[in-house]
């Protein structure tokens, strides 16, 4: 259907308001909200929409009390970042799809494998359990690749209440097989902060494992995990002796699909952002040793409360 943008005042709509008629679906008159702009100091209001005509778009306002200043017809130019997007959008919503169905089968093959290893313990030749520990391992890595795509593809609600930083961590770590080869150094002291715990313990096992992944099983290593309190902050880092990030990746490691693993999904350290954004925080990353910093408010209700 044809693009339009129209304009006229606020009428009293609060930003609330305006977010739900965009996210709202199609109208009785056929008129979908694709973008809206707005000047609350200046009480004005511009709506990119999609409708089957001009006459349309009147009506649609007339219904909602609001009287349009002008509707014109538009032509739409994609940038490369705008087409990039949508096809992440879409590639997100298939992702997702495919990854709840694959996750049903995976399980009762994981199950299956677990069940025959205990019935038939005493009674099978040992080289088959080797071959039950590589469908297992198998399994196990198919289900994170699953989770790196299920966490970037949607966004839910934070779940916000105070948590201790060292009981994420050890969370976090219940999931991960550590090597013998690494050491894992965890602060004494706790850091109590209001966040969802559970979507932290998430940003935390990818960085985690990513570290794991980037010192190897060859030589000994170490993760260094440090918290410090600022002003109205917290810094955690996670600092691992592995190789560093290419200098040429440095710059891409954030960006969703890109990925220096030879298996990757190219998700994980942007969902690991998303997630840190979602806080009102920040996700950095430096080389030499290699180092990931997350900084977060430590009153996250204070910032949502001034955003809003």
């Amino acid at each position: 259907m044809p693009i339009f943008i129209d304009g006229h005042n606020m009428n009293g709509l609060n930003p609330e308001d305006l977010e739900k008629a965009v996210n709202s679906p199609k109208d009785d008159f056929g008129v979908t909200h694709l973008e809206v702009f707005y000047n609350k100091d200046e009480d004005r209001l511009y709506c990119v929409l999609d409708a089957p005509n001009e006459e349309s778009i009147w009506k649609h306002h007339e219904s909602l009390g609001l009287k349009c200043e002008f509707v014109t017809s538009v032509q739409q130019i994609k940038t490369e970042k705008s087409i990039k997007d949508d096809k992440l959008v879409i590639l997100g919503e298939l992702a997702s799809n495919l990854s709840h169905d694959l996750r049903n089968p995976m399980s009762i093959i994981k199950n299956a494998v677990d069940v025959m290893s205990i019935k038939y313990k005493d009674k099978l030749n040992p080289e088959i359990f080797v071959h039950f520990g590589r469908i297992t391992r198998s399994v196990t890595r198919m289900n994170m690749l699953i989770s790196d795509v299920l966490n970037f593809a949607r966004t839910q609600s934070l779940m916000i209440e105070k948590n201790s930083l060292l009981e994420i961590i050890h969370g976090s770590l219940e999931g991960i097989q550590v090597p013998k080869n690494i050491k894992i150094i965890i602060p004494e002291k706790d850091i109590s902060l209001k966040c969802d715990g559970s979507k932290l313990e998430v940003v935390f096992y990818n960085l985690l494992t990513n570290a794991i992944q980037s010192i190897g099983e060859k030589t000994d290593g170490e993760i260094l995990i440090r918290f410090t309190q600022k002003e109205d902050e917290v810094q955690i880092d996670v600092q691992n002796s592995g190789l560093p990030i290419p200098d040429e990746s440095m710059p891409k490691i954030f960006e969703p699909l890109f990925t220096t693993k030879e298996h990757g999904t190219g998700l994980g350290l942007p969902s690991c952002k998303n997630i840190i954004e979602q806080h009102h925080g920040t996700l950095l990353a430096r080389n030499y040793p290699t180092t990931f910093t997350i900084l977060l408010p430590k009153d996250i209700e204070k910032i949502t409360s001034i955003v809003e």
